[in-house]
């Protein structure tokens, strides 16, 4: 008699071997897999020495659960199909799906991921070794927190095929580093720097960074601006597209806004509405100066005709503005937050900075900016703030006299005053 476990085709087994009858039976992948096949050995172990040989009777059940390969791929295929998602998501997903989750658990039966092998997987992921673009380092938890979403969607596919019962994933304990925000914004002699040396080496790109640092957009939406979006008269433009790797699409947080160019971001007041000051006003001065000003309404505002400014042009020509600043460097991304912190830090409404640069909630703003909103209000909204009301003297007590009754006990009158 011999009952063993192997790990045999990325999973383990439990063979057994008895008066010449011969069993396998799968327990499943990774750490989970070997302790649930050392507890079916112990299992069966003691039946065959009482005698009960049922084990061997029953035959193998044919595994029909499909392989997660063929899950994944078919969630992949009609996901987008289905859900108004954006590119930029789903290359994530995908990307995620390809390089991570498929070599991993491609060749295993749907029904076998649980909670366990999720956080082998996890697991695996963050050890060095974890990353595929970098050889030896591990992945960082930023990617692991956007393929675990992926994870769940296909997880929740085979749900709805009623191939599982329930998502597994939901059971994973996981809590990777909190997100950090790097938010380093420019001050406001830096920010007048930066454009007076921008003028000094392109007058166009000069344009466009006064107008994404008064405007608070981000990259993708002042590269995809077309001059159907912009109107010169009132300094404001519709933002309805993002250029984001090498294609066009819908705007970070759904939905088109309007926004103004005008801000005085950079200029040296304590005021925050758009057009309170000339330099800010000169914006509207400098689209109008641009070297081609296209005719047609679908040309990008600072692209080449119909095609947008790339990425790597935008980049390279920051640099160079940059380097003639003599300004310590940040990513272009930093006019975004030097846009939302100073805004908030000259008492401009919360929910006017979230609507105007296209945060997904004032609590995003909170949460990153808090820190520049000012303590005390002062100026006009000073007005706002509740006045300590004074508290009316208390009366004085007549003095007793002879005719009169005896007086309250001092105790008495206290309370009575206090009343």
């Amino acid at each position: 008699m011999g009952v063993k476990i192997k790990e045999w085709k990325g999973a383990w087994w439990v063979f057994v071997d008895h008066q010449g009858r011969r069993k396998a039976k799968r327990a499943g992948p990774g750490l989970r897999g070997r302790k649930l096949a050392e507890a079916a050995a112990t299992k069966i172990a003691a039946k065959l020495l009482d005698g009960d040989t049922s084990i061997l009777d029953k035959p193998p059940q044919p595994t029909t659960a499909p392989m997660f390969a063929d899950v994944a791929e078919e969630w992949l295929r009609k996901y987008p199909a289905l859900h108004a998602v954006r590119p930029a998501t789903m290359d994530n997903y995908r990307s995620f799906t390809e390089k991570h989750l498929i070599p991993f658990f491609g060749s295993v039966p749907v029904t076998d991921i649980t909670a366990q092998s999720i956080e082998d997987f996890i697991e695996a992921k963050r050890a060095p070794g974890g990353s595929v673009r970098w050889a030896g380092k591990a992945l960082s938890d930023g990617s692991l927190r956007t393929g675990l979403l992926a994870l769940r969607l296909i997880l929740q596919r085979a749900v709805r095929m009623k191939v599982l019962p329930a998502n597994p994933i939901k059971e994973v304990e996981w809590r990777g580093t909190p997100r950090i925000d790097q938010v380093d914004p420019f001050s406001g002699p830096e920010l007048r720097a930066l454009l007076a040396a921008a003028r000094r080496v392109d007058l166009d790109f000069a344009a466009l960074l006064q107008v994404w640092t008064q405007s608070g957009m981000r990259a993708g939406e002042v590269c995809g601006l077309e001059w159907q979006d912009v109107d010169l008269e009132a300094g404001t433009a519709l933002i309805q597209r993002t250029w984001s790797r090498h294609r066009l699409g819908p705007p970070k947080t759904g939905p088109a806004r309007k926004v103004s160019f005008l801000h005085p971001v950079p200029d040296d007041t304590p005021d925050w509405r758009p057009g309170s000051t000339t330099e800010s006003r000169s914006a509207v001065t400098a689209l109008r100066r641009l070297t081609i000003r296209s005719m047609d309404p679908e040309a990008f505002v600072f692209g080449r005709g119909r095609a947008p400014r790339s990425s790597m042009d935008l980049h390279r020509a920051w640099r160079r503005v940059m380097a003639a600043a003599k300004v310590r460097y940040r990513a272009p991304e930093q006019l975004r937050h030097t846009f939302a912190s100073t805004m908030l830090s000259r008492n401009a409404p919360l929910l006017y900075v979230q609507a105007q640069g296209g945060w997904r909630s004032a609590s995003v703003l909170l949460r990153v900016y808090a820190r520049w909103m000012p303590h005390e209000f002062s100026g006009p909204l000073a007005v706002l703030q509740p006045v300590p009301v004074r508290q009316p003297a208390a009366l004085p007590q007549p003095a007793a006299t002879p005719a009169q009754p005896e007086p309250v006990p001092a105790v008495a009158a206290g309370r009575v005053s206090d009343a």
